[in-house]
């Protein structure tokens, strides 16, 4: 006997409306970057790479004299994932004198919760330099 399994399509009136649902995607994304800003802003020391009209869910910093590779490896260790480093950008950074950033991202996966826990994170790192 042969028997195969024939995969219907849902009706679409089952499927997600992710089109639809884009603005408002990217308007929590917006609002969780601003939070963001003005959290990480309170960090003494706190220095935030670039000031575009429309900021995308990504923010590049520095805090104080901590080497970035630092900063983000002792995150790590509070279970915080960061990248760190010239981010394909090391000509640039090489020409404006910055030996690297901190960048941390955010999009609809995230929660305020996480990114105070980031700023918690930072300003106990920030305590061992």
């Amino acid at each position: 006997l042969f028997f195969f399994l024939m995969i219907r399509r849902p009706p679409r009136s089952t499927l997600f409306p992710y089109n639809d649902a884009l603005p408002i995607f990217a308007a929590y994304e917006h609002e969780l970057t601003q939070y963001a800003l003005q959290r990480l802003s309170e960090i003494p020391d706190m220095h935030i790479f670039g000031n575009p009209s429309h900021r995308e869910g990504v923010i590049s910093f520095q805090v104080g004299n901590i080497h970035p590779l630092d900063l983000g490896t002792l995150l790590d260790r509070l279970g915080i994932a960061i990248r760190t480093g010239h981010h394909c950008a090391e000509p640039l950074m090489h020409r404006l004198g910055v030996e690297g950033t901190a960048r941390a991202s955010f999009g609809l996966y995230n929660t305020k919760a996480e990114v105070d826990y980031l700023v918690e994170g930072i300003q106990r790192v920030a305590k061992m330099f």
